[in-house]
């Protein structure tokens, strides 16, 4: 019978230390993004590509790959990775995606913001900036912490429902330095409800990945302020 490790027998402690280092990463890459390409728009150079792929190499390697697999000896099965029932999670991935479009609108509004935001068809380098991004950083390293990780843990310790909502909670307050205000954290945290709802829904992180990264594609259609 293979020994267990520390980070296998206290996995729920490990996943909070987890959350509190890719807190702490993502406020430094917040801080970078702003300090050397001038603001949070997605830049069309391939300084600003490797910037992405030097994040996604820390986050998906460093935390998923080595510590959630390697050290909690969790396998990506195990996360929720699967193909069974696929098209169901895809068409419950895409209505996830309406419903966090839908969420942020109301947040919007309630904020005073009433004008849609400009849109315009993106260069296909910006998508693909975008693209990489919205799934490869935002949807794959966060719906392996927070729904795939942190989620199933903490409802073997409560009721499912609450497991989603501290879930929610903690998912939300880790975007401190991405956000500027309360109304920010407001659609975020409803945001996670109704990722750990379509985790609920199907046991699998598919179709959150999906309506998560198909959120932040949106970036690649609204032109940026000045």
């Amino acid at each position: 019978m293979p020994s267990t490790n520390w980070f296998q027998t206290h996995r729920l402690a490990w996943a909070f230390i987890l959350v509190a280092l890719f807190s702490l990463l993502r406020a430094v890459q917040t801080w970078q993004w702003r300090v050397q390409f001038g603001s949070m728009d997605f830049v069309e150079s391939l300084p600003f590509a490797l910037f992405l792929v030097f994040w996604f190499i820390l986050l998906s390697v460093g935390l998923v790959g080595g510590g959630i697999v390697r050290l909690a000896k969790m396998s990506l099965r195990t996360l929720g990775w699967t193909t069974q029932g696929l098209l169901k999670a895809t068409a419950l991935g895409i209505l996830g995606f309406v419903l966090m479009y839908v969420n942020v609108v109301i947040w919007a509004m309630a904020g005073g913001a009433m004008d849609p935001p400009e849109m315009a068809i993106p260069s296909l380098a910006k998508l693909l900036l975008v693209m990489f991004f919205a799934f490869g950083l935002a949807a794959w390293v966060e719906e392996n912490l927070f729904r795939g990780f942190l989620q199933p843990l903490l409802a073997r310790r409560m009721s499912l429902w609450l497991a989603i909502i501290v879930q929610a909670a903690v998912f939300s307050a880790t975007h401190l330095g991405f956000h500027n205000n309360l109304l920010d954290f407001g659609w975020t945290f409803v945001a996670g409800l109704i990722l750990g709802l379509l985790r609920r829904r199907q046991s699998s992180l598919v179709a959150p990945f999906i309506a998560h990264g198909l959120f932040w594609m949106m970036a690649a259609l609204i032109v940026p302020s000045r």
